[in-house]
């Protein structure tokens, strides 16, 4: 739920400097957390690329 409330403000953020933005939910953890150097504990919920419309 954490996760729903902090992308809402990504996207409110994007729409207030006339940016576009979309959520990607569906991706290879390993390869997001091995990329991030995450560790092993965490996990990536969501990858939200955010860019010029």
């Amino acid at each position: 739920m954490e996760a729903g409330h902090a992308a809402q403000n990504v996207y409110l953020q994007a729409v207030s400097l006339n940016l576009g933005t979309g959520v990607v939910g569906a991706f290879k953890d390993d390869e997001v957390r091995s990329i991030l150097n995450m560790s092993d504990e965490e996990n990536p919920l969501y990858i939200m690329p955010v860019g010029k419309i």
